[in-house]
């Protein structure tokens, strides 16, 4: 765990990268796609997609505007241009924002484009290798930065998980934290997908707000668990987590309350979280009495923390708020690539909200 540093001998000479990005029609995907289109060290050389039947510009990236792209325009194929662009060196930088166990199916059914993936750099959107499997790093620049720098093959984390670990990072590092860790989270609807599905249809998410796998059993419980245990330099963790869906198209406002063990006053904990983040470019420890909101920092990199501690000092309350699209998503696996290509970290990333 180590904070920002400048690395003269990387940032003298950054690499560039030819990208293609799986599942540019994902909500991940594209916004990945529409951050790259700027970024002064990547060409977007392709986007994949299932079919090209009616695959437009305009319906792949809706928002972007062909005519400020590269002289040729933007290509869009199937999986099998993919591995025929990659075998010609056209793409060195595989994003894939694919569903969860996509990824990893396709390699098993794909052995060349397996075998052709080994030279590249893989940036994995899903959850398919955050345990660590098959060589990939665990992308939380705020945790792992050293590792990402030299890695060849990233695993961007989940949305939940990096706004939980934002908000444990400094008291677990300190060795506060005692016994089971409560989560509770609220976010938007694009944290489902953009597959059509009736549960997250306007009809049935505008007004209202409901809970949904509480407990133990949601797929990001395991992350956020192993995360705990990395971040206190392998302690057995207990995670429980309360997601809740409300109707905002994106966003995540998140708890987490602890026990602590010894007495840590507010003062302290504060303290603490600010040296902690002092040099890291995204993260945002808010005044005191200020609360994270999601509109702060809706299409930014940043998260926003707060921390206080309660009754006499035995009890941690961390907040945090990030977009789930963007520190949850995209934009976090472009701060990965920053770091693996060399460039300065902040580079092409917004640090900036649209609260309206």
């Amino acid at each position: 765990m180590t904070a920002v540093t400048a690395n003269p001998a990387v940032s003298a000479r950054p690499s560039t990268a030819r990208i293609a990005v799986l599942g540019a029609t994902g909500y991940a995907g594209g916004e990945f796609a529409r951050l790259a289109l700027t970024h002064p060290g990547i060409t977007l050389d392709a986007l994949v997609v299932r079919s090209l039947d009616g695959q437009d510009l305009e319906h792949v990236l809706p928002g972007v505007d062909p005519r400020a792209l590269p002289a040729g325009g933007l290509a869009r194929i199937e999986l099998d241009g993919l591995l025929e662009r990659v075998t010609h060196g056209a793409v060195d930088t595989l994003v894939v924002a694919l569903p969860h166990g996509a990824w990893r199916t396709l390699l098993a059914e794909r052995p060349a484009l397996a075998a052709a993936a080994e030279g590249l750099r893989v940036l994995d959107l899903s959850s398919d290798h955050r345990d660590g499997s098959a060589g990939y790093v665990y992308g939380l620049p705020e945790a792992f930065r050293g590792q990402i720098r030299s890695a060849s093959r990233v695993a961007n984390p989940g949305c939940y998980p990096t706004a939980a670990a934002l908000a444990l990072l400094p008291a677990a590092s300190a060795g506060w934290v005692d016994g089971p860790v409560m989560i509770h989270a609220l976010s938007g609807v694009t944290g489902a997908g953009r597959g059509a599905n009736l549960a997250n249809s306007f009809v049935e998410v505008d007004g209202g707000a409901s809970f949904y796998k509480v407990g133990t059993v949601h797929a990001h419980v395991a992350e956020m668990t192993r995360n705990l245990e990395r971040l206190q330099d392998g302690r057995a963790a207990q995670v429980a987590f309360v997601p809740q869906i409300v109707p905002m198209a994106r966003g995540i406002l998140l708890s987490a309350q602890c026990r602590l063990t010894r007495r840590v006053s507010p003062e302290e904990a504060r303290g603490a979280y600010a040296v902690r983040y002092a040099d890291e470019p995204f993260v945002h420890l808010l005044a005191p009495e200020a609360w994270p909101r999601t509109r702060a920092v809706n299409g930014s990199n940043r998260v926003d923390v707060q921390v206080t501690t309660l009754f006499g000092g035995t009890v941690l309350l961390a907040m945090t708020a990030i977009d789930n699209l963007a520190k949850g998503a995209a934009s976090q696996a472009l701060q990965n690539l920053n770091l693996m290509l060399g460039w300065p970290e902040t580079t092409g990333l917004p640090r900036h909200g649209r609260p309206w």
